[in-house]
């Protein structure tokens, strides 16, 4: 397990079922969103300039006492994300606690 310092912004849960392909499917997901300063693009093509703070994600472990511990956390703010391999992607990382 290693950890990340985030200034984390929200946290978010959702099921349902998908009808996009037409056959409905079950999903169920969980994501802890963060902030990081925002970086400007600029290539040969390109020069989008970006000022103050991006929003990114990261997934969690879709477990819902996880996600009611952040119930008592004031929103912005920093938290150690506990991170682990991801069980249906070794390769990825996913939130398996924090501390505050």
């Amino acid at each position: 397990m290693s950890g990340l310092t985030v200034l984390a912004s929200a946290v978010t849960k959702g099921s349902g079922i998908s009808k996009k392909t037409g056959t409905p499917k079950p999903y169920s997901f969980a994501q802890v969103h963060y902030l990081v300063p925002a970086k400007s693009f600029v290539n040969d093509d390109n020069n989008i300039q970006k000022l103050g703070m991006e929003e990114k994600t990261i997934s969690m472990k879709d477990d819902g006492a996880l996600f009611a511990q952040f119930s008592d956390i004031q929103f912005p703010c920093n938290l150690k994300l506990i991170l682990d391999a991801d069980p249906e992607n070794p390769s990825r990382n996913i939130v398996v606690d924090f501390q505050a």
